[in-house]
């Protein structure tokens, strides 16, 4: 469990750097720079959690008329939990950030997505095709984890940065604990290298 609180730190603290980067840049109301500073918050309240747990169940406060083996699956259920509400979260601040963005370059589509933004940047020359299918699998995970309880539809091994997660249809994705906690850092670090991305094209087409 101690992993999580240490990665919900890297994502806290790579936030934050992110924010302060693009405050400097744009100005504080900058939507990226607002967006990473709602994902450094959200991180912290979810590292805070953590912690209290960590310390709760690794110091024995509380009493337990249950075996080790139950225990360690309580933990862990709690722990995806945790993970997944930021995840979700993360995402939705990521989507809401990158519409207000892609509005700004002229986009009025009114049913443009997240999906919709990381397929135009892969037809744009920005992302890679590589890049382009970690974020479509990033996405499919959050709309499984928000509208089916994270139970697959389709047989898929997907390998997003470290990670390697395994569906199967009609059954709940396979990945490490930190699964969740893990999918919200690499998105926010994806979703930093596009906004590098997007402002190096907007210099570039600057006469």
């Amino acid at each position: 469990m101690f992993d999580l609180v240490e990665r919900a730190d890297m994502l806290m603290e790579d936030s934050r750097l992110y924010s302060a980067i693009l405050a400097e840049e744009s100005g504080s109301k900058d939507p990226a720079a607002m967006a990473f500073s709602m994902i450094h918050n959200k991180s912290m309240i979810t590292k805070e959690i953590l912690q209290f747990y960590y310390r709760l169940w690794s110091g024995g406060v509380r009493n337990y008329d249950i075996d080790e083996e139950d225990l360690s699956a309580e933990i862990a259920e709690r722990s995806v939990y945790l993970g997944k509400m930021l995840f979700v979260d993360v995402l939705s601040t990521i989507e809401h950030s990158a519409k207000k963005i892609s509005k700004q370059d002229g986009v009025t589509d009114a049913q443009i997505s997240l999906r919709s933004i990381m397929d135009k940047s892969l037809i744009d020359g920005r992302m890679t095709s590589d890049r382009h299918r970690e974020w479509n699998d990033i996405i499919t995970m959050r709309n499984l984890a928000v509208h089916d309880n994270s139970i697959s539809d389709r047989s898929k091994k997907c390998i997003i940065g470290s990670l390697t997660i395994s569906m199967r249809p009609n059954r709940m994705m396979k990945g490490p604990l930190n699964t969740f906690v893990e999918l919200a850092r690499i998105s926010n670090q994806y979703y930093y290298e596009w906004l590098r991305s997007l402002r190096a094209s907007r210099d570039a087409d600057t006469p």
